[in-house]
Formats: C-alpha cells, structure tokens, sequence
C-alpha cells in the first residue's frame, strides 16, 4: 500500500533554480567568457557586407513592370529605405550567434559600421560563392563554440559529471548541428496546411487573414514548447537528438504550468535587463558595461534552466512511475 510519503511528489522550483544559476556564474565567471568575446569581435572586429550584391537585385525589383505608377510611390520608396537601412547594418558574422544552441550576445542588435576607436575593416562579399562560403564558416565555428558553450555550463550544473572528451564534445556538436535542421523540417511540415489555409481566407479578406497569421503563429510556437529542453537532455544526460526531444516533451507536458512560469520570468528578465545593457551607444566605452552585464544574466538563467531541468526531469519521472504504480 502506497502510503503519504511515497505519494509526496517534490515539484520544480522556479526561483531556486534561479537563484541557482546566478550562484554557479557568480561562482565560475569564466564562463561568460565566449560571450564576451563573441561581442568584442562584433564590435571592434571586420565587418562582411552583402550589399554590393543584393541591392542591385533590390533597385531591379522595384523596376518591375507596374510599379511606376503614382499610386505605387509612396510603398516602393519605404520598400527601398527599409531594405537598404537592413543591408547597410547588416553584418554577415552575426550569424555566429545561432540559434537554438549558440553564444548570447548584446551587439546582434547594434550597427556594425561604428565602435570608440573608429570605422571596423570592411570585406565586401560579391559573389554568391563567397557568401555562401563566409556563411557556412561562420556558422559552423557559431554552433561549434555554442557547443563549448553549453558543455561547460552543463558541467558546472551536474557536478557529478566526468569531464568532456574530444568524442563526447564532437557527439554533442554532431546532435547540434542536425537540430536546427529538423526543426526546419518539423517547421515546414507545420506550415504547410496552414499556408494553404490562409491563402484561402486571404481570399475573403486581408483583416480576417490578418488575425489568421497571428493565430497561426501562436499555434506554431505553442507546438515547438515542449522542444524547449531538447539541448539540455543531450548535454546533461547525453541523449541523442530524438531521445532529448523525447524528454523535452515529457517534461514539459507533465511540468506546463511551472515551466510557463519559468519561461515566463526567464524572458522577462532577460529582456528587461537588456534595455539598459544596450543604453550606450556604439561610439561609448560604457557599452563594455552592457557586454559584460548581458553576458552574465543570459549565462545565469541558461545555467538556471539546466537546474530547472533536472528538478522537473526528476518530478516529472516520478509522476510517471506513481501513474504506472497498480493502485492497491
């Protein structure tokens, strides 16, 4: 007979995994390192510009035949000032910073082209061959140092844990860099049907199709959820990429209200703090205050959500077995 104390069942808490987090940065600050850095290099480094390519491709599409007309003015001059104010701040090393496993970083959002000590080097890249080849660079050494990244935080977190190995480093690299692309597929796959739908309400009119997208969006996030904690099941528990998604939506179906809650106020905080980590401008040596300080609260709430992890790992398992208990 199961009695009170086996059916007390220890949930996950948000603000100890918090505060947990927070004490393991501030006890191991070497670990905002790469972040740091990463905006250094943003900031002070070279710039790789797309612009000699692309906007030609944009003056010729504003050159389509029927858009010369008066009525068409006003929409072709704010498509152009839009799209050459994004190509002349658009630095194609930001995709170092990639997602959903990468390093955090504040300059993402500044202009590339200004920093204290003047004007970065500039490479123009002319050619389809050279930007595809810069990309896929940049985006390979983006996962392979948001692999370190994550790797360490993990180690620090699950103190049990044996060091990190080259095979068990280049695993967990291998996992990360297929993520993203099945995520695109799981994405298009989702879209599909609803693309379809909404080219049929478009039909019927632009506000109803309006609330659609919203609606649409709202379902595609609420699908990708439960995927939130797939990294942190391959490096805490070194699962591989299905088996973390696996977890990941175990957990977080079992766990939805304190993991909303978690989310929530992880999200908060971070972007919140952002506002004023970003209040210098580029040209202001204060802005290093912003790197540093980003750095620092982004890494504690990563370290805190593999704290989380754990706890809602362990509750949600729990829950699991006294479903799967014969009730006497």
């Amino acid at each position: 007979m199961n009695t009170s104390s086996d059916l007390k069942i220890e949930k996950p808490n948000v603000i100890q995994a918090l505060l947990s987090g927070f004490n393991t940065i501030a006890s191991k600050p070497y670990l905002i390192l790469l972040p740091v850095l990463l905006d250094l290099f943003l900031w002070f480094g070279p710039v790789w510009r797309v612009d000699e390519l692309f906007g030609p491709i944009i003056d010729e599409l504003t050159n389509l035949p029927g858009l010369g007309t008066p009525e068409y003015a006003g929409v072709l001059e704010t498509y152009q000032t839009f799209w050459q104010d994004l190509l002349n701040n658009f630095n194609l090393a930001k995709v170092i910073h990639t997602f959903p496993v990468g390093l955090p970083s504040l300059m993402v959002g500044k202009p590339p082209m200004a920093n204290p000590i003047g004007r970065p080097v500039v490479f123009s890249l002319n050619t389809n061959s050279q930007i595809g080849l810069v990309l896929a660079l940049f985006l390979l050494v983006g996962y392979f140092l948001g692999n370190l990244y994550f790797e360490k935080i993990s180690q620090e977190v699950k103190i049990k844990q044996s060091g990190s190995s080259a095979k068990t480093v280049l695993w967990s690299f291998i996992q990360i860099l297929i993520m993203p692309i099945l995520m695109v597929v799981i994405l298009l796959v989702l879209s599909l049907p609803l693309l379809f739908l909404m080219t049929l309400v478009m039909m019927m009119g632009q506000a109803l199709s309006q609330i659609l997208v919203l609606m649409a969006v709202m379902l595609l996030l609420w699908i990708l959820m439960p995927l939130i904690f797939t990294p942190h099941g391959i490096y805490l528990y070194k699962q591989n990429l299905i088996s973390a998604m696996m977890t990941s939506i175990s957990v977080v179906r079992v766990s939805m209200g304190r993991t909303a809650w978690f989310i929530l106020i992880s999200y908060v905080m971070t972007q919140g703090l952002n506002y004023l980590w970003q209040t210098p401008g580029v040209e202001n040596w204060l802005l290093i205050v912003g790197i540093f300080g980003h750095a620092f609260v982004v890494t504690a709430v990563l370290a805190a959500s593999f704290y989380y992890f754990i706890d809602a790992t362990k509750f949600t398992q729990t829950v699991i077995n006294q479903q799967k208990a014969p009730s006497n």
